[in-house]
């Protein structure tokens, strides 16, 4: 499968393609960007086109960090500054939704760069 591709302000993201997986059943959805001074990864979830987008976790390489609500449901993963995936181990009907990875320098306060978005569909 091929990826998802973005640019904006001279940062180069991809993230992975739509997703269909089975209720019970994983999902990792990749991402990676070609800069490496932004350091934290953070990930969203949009249920449906227009909603507001919810923040799921964030963190630096090793140091993760998940909203409340989604901590027991999704595990974010670092292979470098550049390369990150947001892992569910057992996908919900709920799970359904537009995830998008970003990018920033810092958590709060600072510009955040945001990739493509990939949908997974859980049936």
């Amino acid at each position: 499968l091929g990826w998802i591709s973005s640019q904006v302000h001279g940062v180069k993201f991809q993230q992975s393609p739509p997703h269909i997986v089975k209720q019970g059943s994983g999902a990792k959805i990749e991402c990676s960007h070609d800069d490496s001074s932004l350091i934290m990864m953070l990930w969203y979830q949009q249920r449906t086109a227009g909603s507001p987008l919810t923040l799921i976790a964030y963190g630096y390489e090793n140091l993760p960090s998940y909203e409340d609500d989604f901590k027991r449901e999704f595990t974010l993963t670092r292979n470098s500054p550049v390369n990150g995936a947001l892992v569910i181990s057992r996908a919900k009907q709920s799970h359904s939704a537009v995830y998008f990875c970003a990018a920033s320098t810092q958590y709060s306060g600072y510009e955040a760069y945001f990739g493509p978005g990939t949908k997974l569909t859980v049936l």
